[in-house]
C-alpha cells in the first residue's frame, strides 16, 4: 500500500517515546542523524589521557583524575611553580560558521579562585597558556586576582567579552567514603548558544546567548570571531604561584548543526 511517508509506517516507538530503555532520559548521547548535529558530551565517568591531542602536566605533583559523583576532571598541583600550567586539548575539528547553530555548557569551580587561570571552551590548535586569552576561541576566561568569569569571542588576538553576573567562590573538594559520595562546592554552570541571523524574528545579526546556571544573562552580537581556521575542545589552568590549587569540570557539552540553517533546539 502506497503511503504518504517517506520510510513507511512501523509501530516501533522511536527515541521520542516509548519503549526503549532510552526513552526516558533527557538528554541523548547523540542528538540528531550525521547530516543534522555533531555533538560531543563528556561527564568525566573516566579519565584517559590518550583521548586528548595534547595533555599538559609537567609539574611534580600533578595531576589530572575522574572523581567524585557523577564524575568530575579534577586537574592541579598541591605543589605548583609559579606558572605552571595543568590541560587538556582535543584535536582540532570544531569550525565557527556563521549560519551553524552551536550550543555549549560546562559546569565548573576553583578551589583558590584569586590563585588560578582559567579557560574552559573551543581554543585555536596549541593554545596553552590560560594565563592570557587565545588569539582565537570562544569560550570562558577566568583570570588570576580577580573572582569573575568572562565570556570571550576572538579572532586574530581581538574579541568581545561578557562579564558574567557572579562572583566565584572558593570551592572546596570534600573526601568521598565508600558509603557516602560528594561533589565539590561552589560550582558554576556557563553556557552559550550562537544563533545566526535571522533564528529571532527580527534579528538581523549573528548573536551568542549567554547563559549561567541554566538561565539566560545576557545577548552579545557575533561581531569578532574565529570563523577563518578549526578549533579544538580546552579545559586548562595556570597557577599564578606556589599555593595548591585545583580546576574541577563536572561535564564538557557541546551540539553544533552540521548543515547550515539546520535547527538545534536549545
Amino acid at each position: 500500500m502506497t503511503t504518504h511517508f517517506s520510510n513507511g509506517v512501523t509501530n516501533v516507538r522511536g527515541k521520542s517515546g516509548g519503549t526503549s530503555l532510552f526513552s526516558s532520559i533527557k538528554q541523548p548521547l547523540i542528538t540528531g542523524g550525521y547530516e543534522q548535529e555533531q555533538a560531543y558530551q563528556n561527564d568525566f565517568i573516566q579519565y584517559n589521557a590518550s583521548d586528548w591531542e595534547t595533555t599538559i602536566a609537567n609539574g611534580t605533583g600533578d595531576f589530572q583524575l575522574a572523581q567524585f559523583a557523577g564524575g568530575w576532571l579534577r586537574q592541579g598541583d598541591n605543589s605548583p611553580v609559579a606558572n605552571e600550567v595543568q590541560g587538556v586539548a582535543g584535536w582540532d575539528v570544531w569550525n565557527y560558521s556563521d549560519t551553524k547553530k552551536w550550543m555549549f555548557e560546562t559546569s565548573m569551580a576553583i578551589t583558590t579562585v584569586s590563585e588560578l587561570n582559567t579557560w574552559v571552551g573551543f581554543a585555536v590548535d596549541d593554545y596553552a597558556d590560560p594565563a592570557t586569552l587565545p588569539t582565537d576561541g570562544i569560550g570562558f576566561s577566568h583570570l588570576e586576582d580577580t573572582a569573575t568569569i568572562q565570556f570571550v569571542s576572538r579572532k586574530n588576538g581581538a574579541g568581545t567579552s561578557f562579564l558574567m553576573p557572579t562572583t566565584l567562590l572558593d570551592s572546596t573538594l570534600p573526601t568521598q567514603t565508600a558509603t557516602q559520595q560528594v561533589i565539590p562546592t561552589n560550582s558554576v554552570r556557563l553556557g552559550f548558544v550562537f544563533e545566526p541571523a535571522g533564528t529571532d524574528s527580527g534579528q538581523t545579526v549573528g548573536q551568542y546567548k549567554i547563559y549561567m546556571n541554566g538561565n539566560i544573562v545576557g545577548t552579545q552580537s557575533a561581531t569578532t570571531v574565529p570563523d577563518d581556521l578549526a578549533l579544538e575542545i580546552n579545559i586548562m589552568a595556570a597557577h599564578k604561584g606556589t599555593a595548591a590549587n585545583h580546576l574541577v569540570v563536572d561535564y564538557f557539552n557541546t551540539v553544533q548543526s552540521r548543515v547550515s540553517g539546520t535547527s538545534v533546539t536549545a
